[in-house]
């Protein structure tokens, strides 16, 4: 679909057909007078869907019958103004409540019931494009995590801000970029392990590191200096996530490297210009680390995309 605004949608069959086209295939019950109403907003921000959505009273559902082969494979991360609303995926249920964040794979049944009116932002992200993320986020389904401070609360200002209004593919792929990037952090840092004071730390730090991707010198020695820790502390911090600190700066590093390859406009930019613009002077071995981390080499990706 394109970009849309102001879809005025009366009935559930109106809303089912919108929704579905935009979402995956579902099913949609009102919860009786004075009949089902909503307004959808969506907009397209390289690989990711945003989608606003504001409606009376009903239920979504995405069961066995709805998944098919050829359904996109989405995650769906969805932000909660107004509510509550009931989330319900594999064996867990959970209140949803505004200002708070929960997800869903649409790959699996789920089913969503609100009593009262809904206001929501969902933000659709490719479940290839959450890499070795998408297995611990997918066992975090209908599970609420607060998104009002730190790392979570500049995803939420991100998702109810974002629009139309950014002009232009490589601006667009660049705000994805951001917004995936805040997802994972924001659900990462609210692992239950995780103390609050813990979290707020790394908030900053993950804040502070994804401002500066680009410096050369970002190193776990200068993190740790501006956040007044030790290396160690800083290590220990990120011992318990999926990725070592310096693992995880790599990857997010390489994460827009290989999207600056892959885009036609960088056709004319050099593999060295393009990895130095992400803080990566050393191209030597920047072949075998796309190929570990993606599975594809630069020339690859390149020829792949015609660049």
């Amino acid at each position: 679909m394109t970009d849309c605004a102001g879809f005025r949608l009366r009935g559930t069959e109106a809303f089912e057909s919108v929704a579905s086209a935009l979402f995956a295939p579902l099913r949609v019950g009102d919860a009786g007078p004075p009949g089902f109403e909503a307004v959808v907003n969506h907009v397209v921000m390289g690989p990711v869907t945003i989608a606003h959505i504001n409606a009376t009273a009903g239920t979504v559902t995405r069961d066995g019958r709805s998944i098919t082969s050829s359904d996109v494979e989405w995650m769906h991360f969805n932000l909660q103004h107004r509510g509550p609303l009931t989330a319900v995926q594999d064996d867990r249920s959970a209140t949803v409540r505004p200002g708070q964040v929960f997800a869903c794979d649409n790959t699996r049944p789920y089913r969503l019931a609100g009593a009262g009116p809904i206001d929501m932002t969902v933000l659709c992200v490719p479940r290839a494009r959450l890499g070795r993320h998408v297995d611990s986020l997918s066992e975090r389904t209908a599970h609420p995590i607060p998104v009002q401070d730190g790392i979570g609360g500049l995803l939420a200002h991100a998702l109810s801000t974002a629009d139309g209004g950014v002009q232009g593919d490589a601006a667009r792929a660049h705000l994805a970029d951001a917004l995936i990037a805040l997802l994972l952090a924001a659900f990462a840092d609210t692992s239950p392990e995780r103390t609050s004071v813990t979290s707020c730390l790394v908030d900053r730090i993950r804040a502070y590191v994804l401002a500066h991707l680009s410096d050369p010198h970002l190193s776990a020695e200068r993190v740790a200096r501006l956040h007044r820790i030790s290396v160690r502390h800083l290590h220990s911090l990120f011992k318990g996530g999926d990725l070592t600190f310096a693992a995880w700066v790599r990857h997010e590093r390489l994460l827009r490297i290989r999207r600056d390859l892959a885009a036609p406009a960088s056709s004319g930019i050099s593999t060295a210009a393009i990895a130095a613009k992400w803080g990566v002077h050393d191209v030597k071995h920047l072949g075998r680390a796309l190929k570990r981390e993606f599975g594809a080499t630069v020339s690859e990706l390149r020829r792949r995309h015609g660049s």
